[in-house]
């Protein structure tokens, strides 16, 4: 199971052609992942949409943080769609998610197409 010793700091953004909640984090976020087997450094800023998964969108936000981040085609680590939903469920497990909305966020982001490996870290650094 993950290891998250301080919860990321972050501030909202206002993005008025988005559908989504955005957010920066402002201080780097580290925590340890048993699935990578390593402590992973999301550094600040870092622009994300927490999770964009509908119906249950918003409920694990920092799983959602580490989704988005493996999900960029930069990401440290490089990983496979397969392990950044892993590292999701990770962390939905370590924050507690219920199991029944945790298996149906991490099978939508295992299927869902197009958007994996799109964008850079900092494809919205401001």
């Amino acid at each position: 199971m993950a290891y998250v010793p301080i919860m990321p700091v972050t501030q909202l953004l206002d993005i008025p052609w988005s559908r989504s909640s955005w957010a920066r984090l402002v201080e780097d976020f580290w925590f340890y992942s048993h699935v990578l087997n390593q402590w992973v450094c999301i550094k600040a800023p870092f622009d994300f949409d927490w999770e964009s998964v509908p119906v249950v969108k918003g409920t694990s936000r920092m799983a959602g943080l580490g989704h988005d981040y493996f999900s960029r085609k930069d990401s440290s680590p490089v990983v496979t769609k397969k392990v950044a939903a892993d590292v999701y469920m990770e962390l939905m497990l370590y924050r507690g998610t219920p199991t029944i909305r945790r298996s149906v966020k991490y099978t939508v982001v295992r299927v869902w197409p197009g958007y994996f490996h799109k964008k850079s870290v900092n494809w919205r650094k401001v």
